[in-house]
């Protein structure tokens, strides 16, 4: 799915790494995955509320194991403030990238995360993703949300983020116990429609075709609703992924083109926040944000190619220029269907066909000791050359 949608470099939020290093040779198609593992109650840590011993024991395995960082899934399985703050110290001191999607069991997933996050980052680099995922009316008006939230990334340079531009939202569709969703992002969700919070308002919506699933058919991930999502669903143990189309189109349009008052992107990047999920829609939808001429074509280009490849500081990546790793994207502007795809000057598809090559891992030194004896392609990063740990003022931090 990635490789027929453009892309080259993949920045998966959530891992895990083993199961990535398991598949990227044989399935990766030649794209370039860095990783960071997400840590959550139930998967790495047994509570909400870890000492701090047990977070730097889980902290340093995954580090070790080739993550360049660590993701706390804060807006669906959220974690006290003071594991979240001891998350961000440890993994700080580790020199590991640290991505957040905001919330704790004080706030959640919405402006109150966001102000929340910034200070618990006390000033250090912190990557804040799909900003545009708390501006959907949950605290306030979703107007004023954005300006409360672009207001704070102003004022906060140490704060990486990107925006995605889907309409479709996504979470994990298990239950607990209790019979209530695990996720609270899908409890908010489904709160926000007034259906009940239970395993019974998701059957309801499900039926109703407010949520939907995400599943395999054929070759390709899509997205599937009524009785066939709630068979799915059962079938599957709860296990699936959910979705609801709940991200609001202007958030999407504010987060991309928001500037401060030096000319300068706000939200730093456009991702998909998709992957498998069948959301791979930055072409398709930024492209008409450039004949809407909100962006130039140009700018496109630096928000999904140029500003990303910086934060990973990856020099070699996210331009066209003599001694560039020759990662190209070749498409239709007016249809924003890919015809080429090339990765360190190898073809990977042409015209929906895939050509069987590796993928690659992006490691730091740390992750690449473990891999001597593997033989899985690696590129190896430097986190001090990041836009990341430099932050936007060019200052360590």
């Amino acid at each position: 799915m990635l490789i027929n949608t453009g892309v080259t470099t993949a920045f998966d939020f959530e891992g895990p790494i083993e199961v990535i290093k398991q598949e990227i040779v044989k399935y990766g198609c030649g794209i370039n995955v860095a990783v960071l593992e997400a840590i959550y109650p139930e998967d790495g840590i047994k509570s909400k509320n870890p000492p701090v011993e047990e977070l730097k024991k889980i902290i340093k395995k995954n580090l070790d194991n080739g993550a360049i960082g660590i993701k706390i899934l804060g807006g669906h399985y959220p974690l006290t403030p003071e594991a979240t703050y001891n998350i961000f110290q440890i993994t700080h001191q580790e020199k590991g990238y640290m991505g957040f999607h905001v919330g704790t069991t004080e706030t959640g997933s919405n402006i109150l995360g966001v102000k929340e996050a910034v200070k618990l980052s006390e000033g250090k680099p912190l990557h804040i993703a799909h900003v545009n995922a708390y501006c959907r009316g949950y605290i306030e008006d979703p107007l004023l949300e954005l300006k409360i939230v672009m207001d704070i990334l102003k004022k906060s340079p140490n704060i990486i983020s990107e925006s995605h531009l889907a309409i479709h939202n996504a979470c994990y569709g298990g239950i607990n116990e209790n019979g209530v969703p695990r996720s609270y992002v899908l409890r908010n969700a489904l709160r926000a429609k007034g259906y009940q919070v239970s395993k019974e308002g998701l059957e309801e919506a499900l039926r109703v075709k407010y949520a939907g699933v995400y599943a395999l058919r054929g070759s390709k991930m899509k997205y599937i609703y009524g009785d066939e999502a709630i068979n799915y669903w059962k079938e599957h143990d709860y296990k699936v992924g959910i979705c609801f189309p709940i991200n609001r189109r202007r958030a999407a349009e504010v987060c991309v083109t928001e500037r401060d008052n030096k000319g300068n992107f706000v939200v730093d990047a456009i991702s998909s926040d998709a992957g498998a999920i069948p959301r791979n829609c930055i072409l398709a939808h930024g492209l008409p944000l450039v004949r809407f001429c909100a962006l130039t074509l140009s700018e496109l280009v630096q928000k999904i190619s140029l500003t990303p490849s910086r934060m990973l500081g990856l020099k070699n990546k996210g331009h066209l220029s003599i001694g560039a790793d020759a990662d190209i994207t070749v498409f239709d502007p007016d249809n924003a269907k890919v015809e080429i795809v090339l990765i360190k000057g190898k073809v990977c598809m042409v015209s929906g066909i895939i050509f069987n090559n590796p993928g690659r891992l992006i490691v730091t030194q740390r992750g690449a000791n473990r891999f001597k004896k593997q033989e899985i392609p690696l590129e190896v990063i430097d986190l001090e050359d990041s836009l990341f740990l430099k932050g936007k003022r060019g200052e360590d931090k």
